[in-house]
């Protein structure tokens, strides 16, 4: 049976209220530890905290070898790789980490 996308979003136009913790942490609970295939959408242009996070978490393994290691068995022990973090712009188009 084919399942339909479920679009979940956060939203409110007051800042600091915990968005993107809020996004992030479900984001990773639904893909990591209930199985499903999750993509995040980060529409807060021009800021993309989610986006600029993932990009900081990235340039770390990159440069720093224990990190690289611990991230490397948790994704083995996890069967799943990072899911998707697009950063969308007044455009419309976006960037995909």
């Amino acid at each position: 049976m084919k399942k339909e996308p479920l679009f979940i979003t956060f939203s409110t136009q007051k800042g600091g209220v915990g968005k993107s913790t809020f996004t992030v942490l479900m984001a990773s609970y639904l893909h990591y530890l209930k199985g499903l295939n999750v993509a995040v959408m980060d529409c807060d242009y021009p800021q993309c905290s989610v986006y600029e996070m993932r990009k900081r978490e990235v340039r770390q393994l990159e440069i720093n070898l224990h990190y690289q290691s611990k991230a490397i068995a948790l994704f083995d022990s996890l069967g799943k790789q990072t899911y998707p973090i697009v950063c969308t712009n007044r455009a419309g188009r976006g960037k995909i980490s």
